[in-house]
């Protein structure tokens, strides 16, 4: 959800100024002051922020908290919410911490760059509702993935591409209104749909899964007899598949995996049993439940998961190791 308001924020800024600006890699690195950062282009001038994303803000004592929070750092920092009243939008101006909002109300005033736009009211889709921030939230994160990893359910019925992403038509439907309301889906006058910047969605979706879905998928962590367990197991043997580093392995043939992530449907247990695998919250096996139904692309080796999921995965792991793997895939497989 942050992703998704911060996206919005970016966008109206650019609509009412024309100011570029674009979103650094460490989008909701926890390792960072901020959630993310952003980089604004004026010219020959960059500015860098970090950001901190807050769904909603209605006092004054938020802001003089986050201000505290970037008063020793190197770089300045940046509040994004969906909407602040124009008290709380004056209050900002007056103690120089910079915001951006989803509504179009924005100061920045850091490195030569001054703008300051107040008044601006939301409008029905600002805030946490399911038409504007639902695409890259909770059952959202499902439907995009299912279009995302298999083509052709982006031409599919509403019905077809609610039972491969298992979830209800309602969400379906709220799903691509969020997506065309964003400007990442368009329907041709032939009723086509059609994607208006693809790669932007996949580093959308791979962004916000971590936090949007991939806790909500039941992980559980395990521990084998051997650390080479894997090379004999076979999850698609019980209807699952690999991701990770594992995914990885057989993706790329140069990776000796440290961790192992497998998406398993149903019952684990007789997966687990099979490969005698101990529960061990610190293991270094995770095991999570599929949130798809629809065959791997012809290009993906057998049991291995859809490669945008091995690449978010990767990710998420926050190894500089499946880091570059990570990249990998997403230049062989994703580009």
């Amino acid at each position: 959800m942050e992703a998704e308001i911060l996206d919005r924020a970016l966008q109206r800024l650019r609509d009412q100024t024309g100011l570029a600006a674009e979103p650094g890699t460490d989008m909701l690195d926890p390792t960072r002051t901020g959630e993310a950062t952003v980089v604004f282009h004026q010219g020959d001038r960059e500015v860098t922020y970090l950001v901190l994303c807050r769904a909603k803000v209605d006092r004054v004592a938020v802001l003089d908290h986050v201000q505290a929070v970037y008063k020793d750092s190197d770089q300045p920092g940046l509040l994004v919410t969906t909407y602040l009243s124009p008290a709380l939008a004056s209050h900002c101006r007056r103690i120089g911490l910079s915001f951006l909002d989803a509504a179009g109300n924005a100061y920045l005033h850091d490195h030569g760059l001054f703008v300051w736009l107040s008044g601006q009211k939301p409008d029905k889709e600002v805030g946490r509702s399911e038409r504007a921030f639902g695409a890259f939230h909770g059952r959202g994160l499902r439907v995009v993935f299912a279009l995302l990893a298999h083509p052709p359910l982006l031409q599919a019925s509403y019905r077809e591409i609610a039972e491969a992403a298992g979830v209800s038509l309602g969400t379906t439907s709220q799903t691509l209104t969020g997506l065309a309301h964003r400007g990442f889906l368009v329907v041709d006058g032939d009723r086509t749909r059609r994607w208006v910047d693809r790669p932007r969605v996949l580093q959308t979706w791979a962004t916000t899964f971590p936090v949007g879905l991939r806790g909500r998928l039941a992980p559980r962590r395990y521990q084998a007899r051997s650390d080479d367990w894997w090379k004999d197991a076979r999850p698609e043997t019980f209807g699952g598949t690999w991701s990770g580093e594992v995914a990885a392995a057989r993706m790329l043939h140069d990776l000796a995996p440290k961790t192992a992530t497998v998406y398993l449907p149903g019952d684990r247990t007789p997966f687990l049993a099979a490969h005698r695998l101990k529960a061990d919250p610190q293991g270094p096996i995770e095991v999570l439940d599929t949130f798809w139904s629809f065959p791997g692309a012809a290009s993906d080796p057998e049991g291995v998961a859809p490669a945008l999921l091995v690449y978010a995965d990767l990710v998420t792991l926050g190894d500089p190791r499946t880091a570059q793997q990570a990249e990998q895939i997403r230049g062989r497989y994703l580009a």
